[in-house]
């Protein structure tokens, strides 16, 4: 054979050769974008599509959460103790009892239970009980990683919040938030007592609750 005709062959070979690793290299380039986001989606579920919302774009978004992902796995977290899960449990009693006559300061209460149990499981730079949304959003961002469906409804309850006490004859919309804050207490004890939904203002939660079993 020719040395030309090697020389063809070899090169045609080389073509060929770099010609296949492009292809592959754009099609993992092009599944492996698709992977994460499908990981990410099935992880944080609606908290997903808040982020993207907010940052208003994908790829912003999907870093913010994987930046999540990456401080998480950086935290040693505990379960709470069974004496722990009761003594919340007898706290989140009282606050719901005082909806009835402060439904403010119950909602109040509420966030700092959730606050105080965090710092219990070993969360880190948990801010204490405010109004500051700056503090909010990282209470929100730590949690969405392994509680996204309960953080969704701690965002309604954040934004419920806002809007009774800016009018505090609106009752039912901190009832929402104090059922919101409910879930998210429930989703990070693991379990508590039967749970009671605060009654309108002038009704006894305990009574409310008799009445719906009958």
């Amino acid at each position: 054979m020719e040395t030309q005709t090697i020389v063809i062959i070899a090169i045609v070979v080389v073509v060929a050769v770099v010609l296949a690793g492009g292809i592959a290299f754009a099609a993992r380039s092009s599944i492996l974008p698709a992977r994460r986001t499908a990981r990410l989606k099935q992880r944080f579920g609606t908290e997903y599509d808040h982020t993207v919302e907010v940052h208003g774009d994908t790829a912003v978004a999907e870093q913010d959460l994987a930046e999540r992902l990456d401080r998480r796995e950086g935290v040693d977290l505990r379960e709470p103790t069974d004496e722990e899960r009761r003594a919340h449990a007898d706290t989140w009693a009282s606050v719901q009892q005082g909806f009835v006559d402060d439904p403010v300061r119950a909602v109040h209460d509420a966030r700092g239970l959730v606050e105080t149990i965090m710092r219990d499981m070993g969360y880190p730079d948990v801010p204490t009980v405010t109004t500051d949304d700056d503090g909010f959003e990282r209470l929100a961002k730590a949690l969405s990683v392994d509680h996204p469906t309960a953080v969704a409804d701690f965002r309604h309850a954040h934004a419920a919040g806002h809007l009774a006490e800016a009018d505090r004859e609106q009752t039912e919309s901190l009832r929402e938030a104090l059922v919101a804050y409910r879930g998210l207490t429930d989703s990070l004890l693991g379990r508590l007592p039967p749970r009671e939904e605060p009654a309108p203002a002038g009704e006894s939660p305990v009574e409310n609750a008799t009445e719906e079993g009958r």
